[in-house]
């Protein structure tokens, strides 16, 4: 039997005339709806809505674990396997004689920009810091000292160091020394640390956002339909798409999108405020050792009237110059490091934590540490791999979209090189760079405690006062201060675009200039009333919430590009 041609057409209704001529008005306006439900909710209960979606979140690291786990090894297999096999690999994602729209430094430039670098920012140093003190390995391993004390018949005093204890133990001869063990804020956990960091920053960050920019650019570029998040699912629902079904999985999409970059946008804020404490010492900033609401809210103005601005001139200029010159000031950044920082260390972490991620990547993409409460590997997992593994899908479609606006003409094999290779080798250099240089502070006593001491996205302008002196370390974080700015706006303009993207039914075009400020109002409004609802832990809660609906679309997207590829072999 004659296998049916592919669908090449896709009727999404889109206004003809009126505010939202050229959009289509049942996603416009629902996208819309959600999201003022959230934020009045917000405003009006805010303790309310910062428990629910505490208790939310907390329920999603306990019972989701496994589920999320799966759902990113199958991105990661997915991308793969297209790559790998020959026919799929060079799949052109456009025409037969199309050129790519831009350069490979732009392109590449655009992708890392909108793609992770404010995360680059806020934790390139600080993971590894924090890893150093608490990750599964060590867990596991007080869990042994544990079980040689009660054997020894030894008994914890309550509020003991547990490896303080231990050391005076073996130094008595009580008990043995374990070998293998990993002892926090000791050389023997690195290599754990960096498996983590390698995992969480790895192939399965990028494949999530590979895998939705693909299946967009393939369906969109080589079978013609629009570039939305339903054409994706063309292969398994067909034309039901350009009804209900495909409205809730474009509303789906813009939700996921808004309450990812806010997240993202969140993360940003903190380090940016962190930034302007150490610049200027002003005590307003920080309380507690955290930015204060007030001060995210002052970075939030500024972060948004900037992007607004950029989004107004769209891809080709100010995205695409924005991005450049980021990518130009953290090629300076990273030259300072290699200049100044623990060169020689980080490269050796970066080759021993390559050959680890290798040889590991299988095991550490398939475990799933049983929930046991605290203190256990489970709990660990869902404070960080699980929330990554959310905060990527969530972060998807955007990215997604993005990657796909800006990729048309390149091959499957190409985009995949491009987009989960070379990305995940950036990071993992620039973690090690700078995460290496705050370590070996740490362990040579250089810094004293002083890294450990601050907060996650404080860690890295703390590394850079130790190594200069004051009145450098002030010009250095305003160039820090400087870059994560241009992340900023790259990723919020370039997440106004997206939506507004979804809501055309993928016509790029459509976004005129009020559309454009109402979604960097929305945008900003959302923020601001996780922000005032319950912080930055407010906006984790929601981003998490909001992944698991689009991880099923996620999910769907891969089974229905497999099938189309093969079912494209037999024609």
């Amino acid at each position: 039997m004659a296998l049916r041609p592919p669908l090449r057409e896709l009727s999404i209704g889109l206004a003809e005339d009126g505010f939202y001529k050229g959009f289509n008005n049942i996603v416009a306006l629902a996208s819309k709806i959600v999201i003022a439900m959230i934020v009045i909710w917000c405003f009006m209960m805010p303790d309310a809505a910062a428990k629910l979606l505490g208790d939310l979140k907390n329920w999603s690291f306990s019972n989701l674990n496994y589920y999320y786990t799966y759902a990113v090894a199958f991105f990661v297999i997915t991308c793969l396997v297209i790559a790998v096999f020959p026919k799929w690999g060079k799949t052109k994602l456009g025409t037969a004689d199309g050129e790519p729209e831009f350069s490979n430094f732009s392109w590449f430039s655009m992708m890392f920009g909108a793609g992770i670098g404010i995360g680059m920012l806020g934790y390139a140093t600080g993971e590894p810091m924090w890893h150093m003190g608490d990750n599964p390995e060590i867990r596991m391993s007080a869990g042994l000292v544990k079980d040689a004390m009660a054997a020894a018949g030894v008994t914890l005093a309550e509020g003991a160091d547990l490896w303080a204890e231990y050391a005076k133990l073996v130094a008595a001869g009580t008990i043995t020394a374990i070998d293998g063990l990993s002892i926090p804020k000791d050389a023997s956990t690195i290599p754990a640390v960096y498996d983590y960091v390698f995992l969480h920053w790895g192939f399965g960050a990028w494949a999530c956002y590979a895998l939705v920019g693909i299946s967009l650019a393939f369906f969109s570029y080589t079978r013609g339909l629009p570039l939305t998040i339903r054409s994706t699912l063309a292969p398994i629902f067909g034309r039901t798409l350009e009804g209900p079904l495909g409205h809730v999985i474009d509303v789906t999409a813009v939700v996921a999108t808004i309450l990812g970059i806010s997240q993202t946008i969140g993360l940003g804020l903190g380090a940016f405020a962190s930034g302007l404490h150490n610049i200027t010492g002003a005590a307003w900033l920080i309380a507690d050792g955290k930015p204060t609401t007030a001060a995210l809210l002052l970075a939030l103005a500024i972060v948004m009237v900037l992007s607004t601005m950029s989004a107004l001139s769209g891809v080709g200029k100010g995205i695409k110059w924005l991005s450049n010159i980021n990518m130009v000031l953290s090629f300076g950044l990273l030259t300072f490091f290699l200049i100044f920082g623990a060169t020689m260390f980080a490269f050796e972490l970066l080759g021993k934590g390559l050959f680890n991620y290798i040889i590991h990547l299988p095991a550490l993409t398939f475990t799933v540490f049983p929930a046991d409460g605290p203190g256990s590997p489970g709990e660990w997992q869902g404070w960080w791999s699980i929330f990554y593994w959310a905060w990527w899908i969530a972060f998807a479609p955007f990215v997604g979209i993005f990657l796909a606006r800006i990729s048309k003409n390149r091959t499957i094999r190409e985009f995949v090189l491009g987009a989960i290779l070379a990305p995940s080798l950036m990071c993992f250099f620039w973690f090690t760079l700078l995460g290496g240089t705050a370590i070996d502070l740490e362990l040579s006593g250089v810094a004293d405690g002083a890294i450990y001491a601050e907060s996650l996205t404080a860690q890295l302008y703390a590394v850079i006062n130790i190594m200069l002196s004051s009145g450098l370390a002030k010009i250095m974080s305003g160039l820090i201060v400087i870059l994560l700015l241009t992340y900023l706006v790259t990723s919020a303009d370039s997440a106004v675009l997206v939506i507004n993207t979804i809501n055309a039914g993928g016509e790029y075009g459509s976004a005129g200039k009020w559309h454009i400020v109402i979604w960097s109002v929305i945008l900003t409004t959302v923020i601001a009333a996780l922000l005032i609802a319950g912080g930055l832990e407010a906006i984790k809660s929601a981003m998490i919430i909001a992944a698991v609906p689009f991880s099923f679309v996620m999910i769907l997207m891969g089974i229905s590009l497999l099938k189309a590829l093969i079912k494209d072999g037999f024609r």
